[in-house]
């Protein structure tokens, strides 16, 4: 997760100058976190034309849950 880490690092920093709320950081930082979960998928999702096996589906479900499930 580099690039998620660089992301969230930068955000960090431009969170004041920028004038974001915590809150908004933390809902920016949870949907960068996201996004990395899914981009592993990417190969499969991109050529999903007609739905998805149901072992990716479940795949990515158990993944984001917990992620999508929690407030923060």
């Amino acid at each position: 997760m580099p690039g998620v880490e660089a992301h969230s690092e930068r955000l960090t920093e431009e969170a004041d100058v920028l004038g974001l709320d915590d809150a908004l950081v933390a809902e920016l930082r949870r949907q960068l976190r996201d996004l990395d979960r899914i981009a592993n998928h990417s190969s499969e999702l991109r050529h999903a034309n007609l739905g998805l096996p149901i072992e990716t589906v479940n795949g990515l479900r158990a993944e984001l849950r917990p992620s999508l499930s929690s407030p923060t």
